[in-house]
């Protein structure tokens, strides 16, 4: 039997199943990854409200990675949201680390909650974006945040974010227009996705796993986007699960 890969997942957890760390782990499976996974935090919410995020206790992300290297090779790394300055800098510990040199990191960079609750302060947008963002080789933002992104993000260009993908750059009554953006934010790629008419919860944290899982398979960033894509519209046109307010994606088709 050909031997699993192993994608590090470092993300909050959402109690609908819809998004985070459970999606990211159903994701990574449908992919055939074995996944390792780090809370960055807990919430409370539902599909029509996020009431809390409850963070972890201090040094806990930082203490699970060097126990899970001390097993385990880490093929490529996934990271979601990340609620505080504490958790960043221990975010960034990892990403310095020996045991992840050179592997790829993906990261969905997550502001503020589908109803549009800020989940970040200033002061850690500012961190993440000057000393975070750089270390992905991708970073899949929706409109909102890149526009976030863009504006700190002039104030620090020597630090070179990679790449990025603004995955709702254009809607329109048919389709979704998504752009790859090279470190100097010109557009190197457009991709587009049908635009379907329901909400869907967690499509933002589902999307970037599957980018990370087919580069951590060697794919190039252009190959892995649209091989999302198709995984992405089936996982919409599977879905079978609604919640009050947005329906759920199924991953287990």
């Amino acid at each position: 039997m050909k031997k699993k890969k192993v994608i590090l997942i470092i993300s909050g957890h959402d109690p609908t199943g819809g998004a985070g760390i459970t999606a990211d782990i159903e994701t990574a499976g449908n992919f055939n990854f074995h996944t390792l996974s780090i809370l960055t935090c807990s919430t409370v919410q539902n599909t029509s409200n996020f009431l809390k995020i409850n963070k972890m206790p201090d040094n806990y992300i930082y203490n699970c990675f060097k126990e899970l290297v001390k097993e385990f090779k880490i093929d490529v790394i996934k990271i979601g949201l990340i609620p505080s300055i504490k958790s960043s800098r221990q975010v960034l510990k990892i990403l310095e680390s020996k045991y992840v040199k050179n592997v790829p990191i993906i990261i969905d960079p997550i502001i503020k909650s589908g109803n549009g609750v800020e989940l970040l302060s200033n002061n850690n947008i500012n961190y993440i974006i000057k000393y975070i963002y750089p270390k992905a080789v991708l970073l899949t933002p929706n409109n909102y945040e890149y526009n976030i992104i863009k504006k700190i993000y002039n104030n620090y260009k020597k630090n070179n974010i990679k790449n990025i993908l603004v995955t709702n750059y254009k809607i329109d009554k048919n389709s979704i227009i998504l752009k790859l953006k090279s470190n100097n934010l010109e557009t190197k790629k457009q991709f587009n996705i049908q635009n379907f008419s329901n909400t869907y919860h967690g499509t933002g944290c589902t999307f970037s796993t599957a980018i990370a899982c087919n580069i951590g398979l060697n794919n190039s960033i252009e190959k892995s986007i649209k091989i999302s894509l198709k995984f992405i519209k089936k996982t919409i046109t599977s879905s079978s699960i609604k919640g009050r307010k947005q329906s759920l994606l199924n991953r287990n088709f």
